[in-house]
C-alpha cells in the first residue's frame, strides 16, 4: 500500500491596519460601568455602555459605515462587554495605561 504525501498549501497573509480603534474613555470601577467606543478617522461610529452591576448593555450607533470593517455591531459589543468585565474584575481604571505596559 502506497502512502500519498499530503499536499501542503503555501502562501502568506498580510495584516494591514484598517484604522479602526476601540477605546475605553470611561471605566468606573465603583459603579462597575465601562464605556467603549469604536471609531475611525476621528469619527465615533459605535458607543457601548456596559453596566455590570445591573447586567445591562446600551448600544448607540452603528459600524455599517466603516470601510474595510469585518466585524458587526454584535461582535464589537461582545468584545467590549468582555473587556469591561476584565477591567472591573482586575481593578483596571485606565486601560490605555494598562496595555501600554506591554509594548
Amino acid at each position: 500500500m502506497k502512502h500519498k504525501k499530503a499536499k501542503l498549501n503555501e502562501g502568506y497573509t498580510i495584516f494591514k491596519p484598517i484604522g479602526v480603534k476601540v477605546e475605553y474613555p470611561i471605566v468606573d470601577l465603583e459603579k462597575k460601568q465601562v464605556t467603549g467606543t469604536v471609531s475611525s478617522h476621528d469619527k465615533i461610529y459605535l458607543t457601548v455602555l456596559v453596566d455590570l452591576k445591573a447586567n445591562r448593555v446600551h448600544v448607540k450607533g452603528n459600524v455599517e459605515g466603516l470601510e474595510n470593517n469585518t466585524m458587526d455591531n454584535n461582535a464589537y459589543t461582545s468584545m467590549i462587554k468582555a473587556e469591561a468585565r476584565f477591567f472591573v474584575e482586575n481593578h483596571i481604571s485606565n486601560p490605555k495605561e494598562y496595555y501600554n505596559q506591554f509594548k
